[in-house]
């Protein structure tokens, strides 16, 4: 009987090993195969990581692609623009509407505006700030605008009337009487204080009766749509343009060096060209500096008379 139960005891034993070995089989391959899936999983994560790094330079290298494109054509418009007006041209005719020598400026600003059809000029003087827009294509004066200061300017003569003051500063100024409208006009304690307008600007004088000096000035003057080879009210033209003059280039400095009492050779700088004025050659401009003295002498182009002079320290 002991022999029977020891038996079914050890067949027990053997049942319940052999499922045990099983579980333990299956588990391992349950584990193995979660490793694999997981592994797989893995595998594919990197896969993806990898396309999407992939994915985004290539986007990234598109976007730029289409950005560059999308300028592309802005640039190219600016450069390929067919301006007939070169840069030189539009700094000279900006120089000369306003009747600046080029080595009296000093250039602030002067290039091609970005869509290719005007240029931006700005320069200034020991005097004055000056800002012009014109055409790249016909070389039309679009806009300007000067800001002008100056004293103590000389003119050489006494002013014994409030008339003579008046013609003084429309001269020195370059405006025409007919176009001048005085808003003020006065002398107070030896001093006249003029101020005028024109259709572009307001001109403000202070002349001392005793000396003729000037002795301070003010300019404010704006415009738009006129043309740059001729100023509503003043403009100069290069020396060697054909007018019809008795007195030639030569005579006039000539004249304006003897005058002041010097000689070419001690000048700094010495140009002469013709101011013109309402559309016509007016006289001879000639200006020439000594030290930091500038001479500025209107000279007429038939008899060779001195219409005006000036001499301004800086």
């Amino acid at each position: 009987m002991k022999q029977k139960n020891c038996a079914t005891l050890l067949f027990l034993l053997f049942l319940l090993t052999g499922c045990s070995a099983a579980e333990s089989t299956d588990t391992v391959q349950e584990e193995a195969a979660s490793v694999s899936v997981a592994q797989e999983e893995a595998s594919g994560s990197n896969a993806t990581l990898e396309d999407v790094t992939k994915e985004a330079i290539a986007t990234e290298e598109a976007d730029s692609d289409s950005t560059a494109a999308e300028e592309a054509p802005e640039d190219a418009a600016v450069e390929s623009a067919s301006a007939e007006v070169t840069l030189e041209d539009a700094k000279t005719a900006a120089l000369a509407h306003a009747g600046i020598e080029a080595s009296a400026a000093t250039f602030t600003e002067a290039r091609l505006h970005r869509d290719g059809t005007a240029y931006e000029i700005e320069f200034t003087t020991a005097t004055g700030k000056y800002e012009y827009e014109i055409s790249a294509e016909s070389g039309e004066l679009l806009e300007y605008e000067w800001e002008v200061q100056g004293k103590n300017v000389s003119t050489g003569s006494a002013v014994d009337s409030l008339a003579s003051a008046k013609a003084l500063a429309l001269t020195h100024a370059g405006v025409e009487d007919s176009t001048a409208s005085f808003v003020q006009e006065k002398l107070d304690d030896g001093i006249y204080e003029l101020e005028f307008t024109t259709a572009n600007g307001k001109y403000e004088y202070e002349i001392s009766r005793e000396t003729g000096v000037i002795l301070e000035y003010e300019w404010e003057v704006q415009g738009s749509s006129a043309t740059a080879a001729s100023s509503t009210e003043s403009g100069t033209v290069g020396a060697d343009q054909a007018v019809d003059a008795a007195i030639t280039v030569d005579q006039a400095k000539s004249i304006a060096l003897e005058d002041a009492g010097i000689a070419s050779g001690d000048t700094k700088y010495l140009h002469t060209y013709v101011e013109w004025r309402h559309d016509a050659p007016y006289a001879w401009c000639v200006r020439f500096g000594v030290r930091d003295t500038e001479y500025v002498y209107l000279i007429d182009l038939d008899d060779g008379s001195i219409l005006a002079q000036y001499v301004e320290s800086h």
